[in-house]
């Protein structure tokens, strides 16, 4: 060995956050002038540094180099004891190289972050909403969830009310909000409550207010309707059993009068003759229509009903009907069997309040987008042929349950998504939070890269459009239909109607990323894209 090393202190403390130091001496002992690369190598390299990095020795003398330790205070530096080495490399005698091992100990610290999503809930007979615990500290974390209100009016189911959760990690409660008595009538009640996430051999807790808004089961206008429903019943009841009819009998002014009483009208056996015509022989004269007769067609009479043949326009699923011209009934066309000259009446359709879409509502461009989608799943959920274009039918109904079921599964249980879907939409509805799910399908980050031209950036702003509308004015369903359209021609023919990822789409994707709590930055990545399948809106 040409060279003698020592480190002091072998063993070194630090908190996250702070600093801590050792100093390595290097003697020369051999008889060259020799140069020595210092190097930390370990875990801990990453945040400290060795100051210099290199000595420059002459024989029989000796240098010295500080450590500088500055674990920062992150999840990410899990707590207990490190090893580390201080790699010396002699420049002329590279086989005498050593390492200087070394001892470095990360003390733990906790940090939590809690949060109620939503922080207010609204019901009539219940409320629904998530805890999100997030543990930033270094080591692992026991928290227990418990609900309480001061007024003793509600009660609360939480699931589970234990979490254990690894260092950098989260973890997800589900809570249930019932009200004690139900408000039938009247204007909203609000309730406060709280949720206290404790950690386990800690006093202190970390409350998170909260509000339930009960609803009555019957609004003000339900009941203004039903007492004039009540009133108009009763009306009618009084009119019907206050209402005789007054009959006039003119029997007894006959036998009290002589007025002559009618004629007989035959014994009913058998009828007499009829007259005979006028001019003799009762038929019709020669060359004379008999009476009653139709006119006679003149020159070529319009075709017998249908066209002329059995063949129409097209099929019922194409909008025309069997033996007419061929316009589709729904959008203006002809009558069947008009030959196509008249306009079918169009009966005038209430106008409803979208989104959501429920069963029964008319036909739209966005349902079909829907329907399609999910025709396309592949899995338990796929919508089967036969279901009605653009309309929420019973088919329909079932698969988009069945779809929103195991979105909300797969997030709770696997974690592949945020499972969200029914924090904005109700079962069986089609709303903004499925419309997100529904876009976002089979997107993956690297075809919606920045600068790059895709039918998946197409979708990833039609689903960016959903969860930040909260409410849709005319012009956003415009918009939002175009995007539907594109889409049903996407999954029905493989037509692309392909977009840019510009600097416009990165901004939006960053207020997205910002809204749902994910880093903020403006590309799309696998934990956005859970975010938008597990249902989550702005």
């Amino acid at each position: 060995m040409t060279m003698w090393t020592s480190l002091d202190p072998a063993e070194v403390t630090v908190e996250p956050g702070a600093r801590a130091g050792a100093r390595l001496r290097v003697r020369n002992t051999g008889d060259t002038v020799e140069e020595y690369r210092l190097s930390l190598v370990g875990k801990p390299s990453g945040w400290s540094r060795i100051e210099p990095d290199v000595l420059r020795l002459y024989p029989g003398s000796e240098g010295t180099a500080e450590i500088s330790f500055a674990p920062p205070r992150s999840s990410d530096v899990e707590a207990g004891p490190l090893a580390y080495g201080i790699r010396v490399d002699p420049r002329e005698n590279s086989g005498a190289r050593d390492v200087v091992e070394g001892r470095l100990t990360i003390t733990p610290f906790t940090e939590t972050r809690a949060e109620l999503l939503p922080p207010t809930l609204l019901g009539r007979f219940r409320g629904r909403a998530r805890i999100a615990v997030d543990n930033l500290g270094n080591t692992p974390l026991t928290a227990s969830l418990v609900a309480r209100d001061e007024s003793n009016r509600l009660t609360f189911d939480v699931r589970p009310n234990a979490v254990q959760i690894a260092p950098g990690r989260a973890a997800f409660g589900e809570l249930v909000v019932r009200p004690q008595a139900v408000r039938w009538t009247g204007a909203e009640e609000s309730h406060r409550f709280t949720v206290a996430v404790r950690r386990a051999g800690d006093d202190t807790a970390l409350d998170l207010d909260a509000t339930f808004d009960q609803r009555p089961v019957f609004g003000n206008w339900l009941v203004v309707v039903g007492g004039l429903l009540l009133t108009a019943v009763i009306a009618f009841v009084v009119l019907w059993f206050n209402f005789s009819p007054k009959v006039v009998s003119a029997a007894k002014d006959l036998r009290a009068t002589d007025a002559p009483r009618p004629a007989p009208q035959g014994t009913g056996d058998t009828l007499p003759d009829a007259p005979p015509p006028p001019g003799g022989s009762g038929g019709p004269t020669p060359g004379q229509k008999p009476p009653g007769s139709l006119p006679p067609l003149t020159g070529e009479g319009p075709p017998p009903a249908g066209g002329g043949d059995d063949t129409g326009g097209g099929g019922p699923t194409e909008g025309g009907a069997p033996g007419g011209g061929g316009g589709a009934p729904t959008e203006g066309g002809s009558r069947p069997g008009d030959g196509g000259n008249e306009k079918a009446p169009v009966s005038p359709v209430a106008p409803v309040d979208v989104p959501p879409w429920r069963l029964g509502y008319p036909k739209d461009d966005v349902v079909e987008f829907a329907q399609e989608r999910l025709a396309s799943l592949g899995n338990a959920c796929t919508l089967q042929p036969g279901w009605n274009p653009g309309v929420i039918d019973a088919a329909t109904r079932n698969s988009l349950i069945c779809y929103q079921r195991l979105v909300y599964k797969d997030g709770v249980e696997k974690q592949k998504n945020s499972a969200e879907i029914f924090l904005t939409d109700t079962e069986g509805e089609l709303g903004r939070a499925t419309l997100v799910s529904l876009w976002a399908q089979r997107i993956t980050p690297d075809s919606v890269e920045p600068g790059s031209t895709t039918m998946q950036t197409t979708q990833l702003t039609a689903a960016f459009w959903w969860a930040y509308n909260r409410e849709s004015s005319a012009a956003d369903l415009t918009r939002e239909r175009t995007f539907a359209r594109q889409g049903i021609a996407y999954l029905r023919t493989n037509k692309e109607t392909p977009s840019t990822y510009s600097k416009q789409v990165a901004d939006k994707i960053r207020a997205y990323q910002t809204a749902v709590g994910v880093p903020a930055t403006g590309k799309t990545d696998w934990a956005t894209l859970r975010k938008m399948i597990g249902g989550s809106v702005m």
